[in-house]
């Protein structure tokens, strides 16, 4: 019986080991905020969409450099992805009591102007090694069709 231990541990471990490059997402709102768009904004499609807020990883202190946004529509299909821009952020840094936190901020300049007029949503996506942590904002915003 003990001489059965030893390879289903060693196949055990390969099992564990298969997943060791796959991709782990987490759910993580306590590690970022969308402070742009408001809640409730109307953007024109024809003018340049400029998210901002801030986002680090909660879990180890850190500020992922791979951070991105996706616009999600009414139906939650994802319709747009983009990376930002890190940008500084002292003010988070001194509300959370993280110096290191400074450079938390993100800036992203989007090309809506394929979109269709509607309601929206973003999502924040910070990865870090194999972990991938999203953050989604409550704030739901309207793009409005170029009237010109």
């Amino acid at each position: 019986m003990r001489s059965l231990y030893l390879p289903a541990v060693a196949l055990l471990g390969l099992l564990a080991g298969c997943d060791a490059d796959k991709m782990k997402d987490f759910a993580s709102n306590n590690s970022c905020s969308l402070d742009s768009p408001a809640a409730g904004t109307t953007v024109m499609s024809n003018v340049p969409f400029e998210p901002w807020g801030w986002a680090y990883n909660v879990v180890t202190g850190t500020l992922p450099k791979d951070v991105t946004l996706q616009i999600i529509n009414a139906k939650n299909d994802v319709v747009l992805t983009s990376p930002v821009t890190r940008a500084p952020r002292p003010d988070v840094a001194k509300a959370l009591g993280k110096p290191d936190l400074t450079n938390s901020g993100f800036v992203a300049k989007l090309d809506i102007s394929k979109l269709e007029a509607g309601t929206y949503s973003i999502k924040v996506i910070q990865q870090e090694g194999n972990f991938r942590y999203n953050c989604s904002s409550p704030a739901k915003f309207k793009i409005q069709a170029n009237k010109g």
